[in-house]
């Protein structure tokens, strides 16, 4: 049986062979997960969507510069990163965007209290706390949960230690504990 390619392994291939479907399926693969965080910079979900755009343009612009040492996966969301931040600094987010375009997929993580909490809170109710978040602890909570990265990989991207994107995602969890009426220090 036939294993199926990874992500570094099919960057490699549209890096140098300009294999298109390569491309498509990661195109696909991270797509939604992309648009997810940038919606976590933007707080609308069509910047949010042509931010994600805007990446795999780059990716597709900058493949030559692939270093196939490095995940895949922690390449695309530092060029996503960058993307946002440069969007920011051309057009501010406008905090009183609907919440009723709010995409919010909050994933498994474990059966924890925050766990828990989260699926008995709203999702406009989860969304309002996350938003008041500092931008640091946002950014590490939403690769933590909604995209299953290592906390070496959060890291990576954020431009912070490991240990720094802990203590983010911890500070994040106990505000979002204390806020949608859960218990403190769990």
């Amino acid at each position: 049986m036939k294993m199926p390619l990874t992500d570094n392994q099919l960057m490699q291939m549209f890096a140098d062979h300009d294999d298109d479907v390569a491309f498509e399926r990661l195109y696909h693969k991270y797509k939604d997960a992309l648009i997810r965080f940038s919606y976590g910079y933007t707080f609308n979900q069509a910047r949010a969507e042509e931010i994600a755009h805007d990446t795999f343009l780059k990716v597709y612009r900058y493949k030559k510069k692939y270093d196939p040492e490095k995940t895949f996966r922690t390449w695309l969301w530092t060029i996503c990163k960058n993307t946002n931040l440069d969007a920011l600094d051309k057009n501010p987010v406008r905090r009183e965007e609907s919440l009723d375009q709010i995409h919010l997929d909050i994933v498994d993580v474990d059966e924890d209290a925050l766990t828990k909490l989260i699926s008995v809170a709203t999702k406009e109710e989860i969304a309002e706390v996350i938003n008041t978040l500092p931008l640091s602890q946002r950014e590490a909570l939403n690769l933590w949960m909604n995209d299953d990265l290592s906390f070496d990989e959060i890291g990576t991207i954020l431009e912070k230690s490991p240990q720094a994107c802990k203590n983010l995602v911890h500070r994040a969890k106990v505000i979002l504990k204390t806020k949608l009426g859960g218990p403190r220090g769990q």
